[in-house]
């Protein structure tokens, strides 16, 4: 019976859809964040998703007959940290130890719950780890902006049973896969989560036909991460792209893909998104759809590079493959300003310089990493502030596919003797190879993290003329000397790498670019006060804006930006996407049943927090109401 119920809900429910989308308001326009114009004409509903306080509540009893409908699925869970507080019922002293030791980084604790998020403050901070028998009086541990029941889906069949109860009951649902996400897109107060987490299936095609692509080809589930994903590689001998070294740990088929993702292949192979050939979903109607190039076309547009949490939940993703192992020559050396190591071992030579002379080294690297992109290759770049403006340290790796080791020595040896030219005495590294799916296998080291960061492509362009590349290399060292933390990423999936198979809703500025830069906070403000909090993120975007100055017209990656990122919908996506998105978003979700912040049509609605965080802490409304 309780099937039944849910067959009826969703015949009746697309009925409504039919005749709301006669009246919904189709305005082109791109929204801001002040946008008033995307509540739909003459739409009655409530305004804000319901919250457990609510009397629209589902009864124990619903969720019950959703549990049963669910094969016992759904969960209840509570944050993971309720057992270091003596006021919680959860409290265990001895499950708390472990929480707060160091081992917890060698299990998988954190991924594997299903709550847990790798960046808390997105969720409000409203439950974090403590010693145990802390006495600090002032902190406590409630449910927040965490989800208050979790489907742990492992068929399309549940999550069409969770989205068709979150959309005929009105409840805010999100979507969670590892929680490797950096705007809280992963979490939600009063919600009903779809945890992907477990979807791990992995079948690879040596031969396979979809629509005019004949090849190779991998299946993953949605919950398939990056070190799985290796070990399929190495066990059927082919190589896909899949996430970065070293984050190991993400998904694949998730908010990864689903947003851009790139990889150490990106130079070479385009984003992961360029590869995506099909995708198996869930609508926001409930609907099992498969999209591919001339299958729901507007769906393979927009689930190729439009972000996640957006347009429909993903099941399942099948990449493009290439037969075989691709290795990977690499090198690193480091740079400093402070005392060089005891040993350094010719894999990794350092260099102890001036403050001059640090610089002139990272301006000339940052020149070559035009070198490495032009040949195909993915530089690790990271500039540390280590106090004040006269102790510096530098870090990089080149990452080159397909190059030998020989290869790999001939190639960085122009960029070491231009250092010698400049006075600068560091030693050639030695290269080692390794294949591409060898660079991450473990899947631990992974903990929740207390840093905000934000982000900005630099495009070739700044490269091309050399004012614009001092003026930019300039910036860089500005925001350093401000305190920050920079790292910056060298690739470069343009669509004369992709060719005919990119994925159009991928902003125009990741094609363009040479360098993803990322700026970190000084310090971990996230356990601040409110006022303090946002402060500190005013002072972090302060920070990028210096290299938003040098780059006009460019952007930041989806998946890896600020929270106070201006202009989002252009940055993110580019003005042209951004429009067609949006109208997409309206025409497969008009009721707003996928929400995320700063994803495409999520300026219609806002999380009323209180204390005006920006976190899942609070009702989801629609704005202007």
């Amino acid at each position: 019976m309780v099937f039944l119920t849910f067959q009826t809900a969703t015949m009746v429910n697309v009925l409504v859809l039919i005749i709301f989308l006669f009246k919904f308001y189709a305005d082109g326009d791109v929204g801001t964040s002040n946008d008033k114009k995307l509540k739909p004409r003459n739409y009655s509903g409530p305004r804000c998703k319901i919250s457990p306080q609510d009397p629209a509540w589902p009864k124990t009893q619903e969720w019950q007959q959703l549990n049963n409908t669910l094969n016992g699925r759904l969960l209840q869970p509570t944050p993971a940290p309720s057992v270091c507080y003596p006021s919680h019922p959860n409290y265990n002293p001895a499950s708390c130890a472990f929480l707060t030791s160091g081992a917890i980084k060698f299990s998988r604790f954190w991924l594997d719950d299903p709550l847990s998020v790798l960046y808390p403050w997105t969720e409000g901070n409203t439950c974090l780890p403590i010693t145990v028998n802390s006495t600090n009086e002032e902190r406590t541990c409630t449910q927040g902006g965490f989800p208050v029941y979790v489907v742990n889906a492992t068929e399309p069949e549940h999550i069409q049973a969770a989205v068709n109860f979150a959309r005929t009951k009105n409840i805010r649902l999100i979507i969670k896969n590892t929680g490797h996400d950096f705007l809280g897109r992963s979490n939600g107060y009063g919600s009903l989560s779809v945890w992907t987490h477990h979807m791990k299936e992995i079948q690879y095609f040596p031969d396979s036909n979809i629509d005019s692509y004949q090849g190779p080809v991998v299946k993953l589930g949605a919950g398939v991460e990056t070190w799985e994903a290796n070990k399929a590689m190495l066990k059927d001998n082919f190589t896909f792209v899949a996430a970065k070294l070293p984050t190991e740990t993400v998904g694949v088929a998730g908010g990864w893909v689903l947003g851009g993702g790139h990889s150490n292949l990106a130079s070479m192979y385009g984003l992961g998104a360029d590869n995506v050939l099909k995708l198996d979903f869930i609508t926001a109607d409930g609907q099992y759809l498969t999209a591919t190039e001339s299958q729901n076309p507007d769906y393979f547009y927009a689930l190729r590079g439009g972000g996640g949490s957006t347009f429909a939940i993903v099941t399942s993703v099948y990449f493009k493959a290439f037969p075989g192992l691709i290795t990977l020559g690499t090198a690193h050396f480091s740079l400093t300003t402070g005392s060089i190591p005891p040993s350094t071992p010719p894999q990794t030579p350092t260099a102890h310089l001036s403050v001059d002379n640090f610089w002139t080294a990272v301006n000339l690297y940052l020149g070559f990493t035009q070198n490495i992109v032009n040949a195909k290759g993915f530089g690790h770049g990271d500039i540390t502030n280590l106090g004040g403006n006269k102790s510096f340290s530098f870090s990089s790796q080149f990452l080159m596919p397909k190059m030998s080791l020989s290869q790999t020595a001939e190639f960085i040896t122009p960029f070491f003797d231009s250092l010698q030219k400049h006075g600068i005495n560091i030693k050639t590294p030695i290269p080692t190879v390794i294949p591409y799916a060898q660079t991450g296998l473990n899947g631990t080291n992974t903990v929740p993290g207390t840093g905000t960061f934000s982000s900005r492509l630099i495009p070739r362009s700044n490269f091309d003329n050399s004012s614009i590349f001092s003026v930019t290399t300039d910036a860089i060292r500005k925001v350093v000397e401000s305190g920050n933390q920079l790292r910056t990423r060298a690739y470069s999936p343009s669509l004369k790498v992709v060719g005919s198979y990119a994925a159009k809703a991928v902003s125009p500025a990741m094609r363009n670019m040479i360098l993803h830069t990322t700026v970190f906070a000084t310090s971990d403000i996230t356990s601040l006060p409110a006022e303090q909090f946002l402060e500190g993120l005013k002072d972090l975007d302060e920070r990028v804006e210096i290299l938003r100055k040098v780059t006009a017209g460019s952007g930041a990656y989806f998946n890896e930006a600020g929270r106070l990122e201006p202009n989002w919908q252009e940055s993110f996506f580019g003005r042209g996407n951004y429009e067609r998105l949006l109208k997409v978003k309206r025409e497969v979700d008009p009721l707003g049943v996928f929400w995320a912040p700063r994803t495409v049509g999520s300026e219609g609605w806002e999380v009323e927090t209180g204390d005006g965080l920006p976190t899942g802490n609070g009702r989801l409304c629609r704005v202007g109401w």
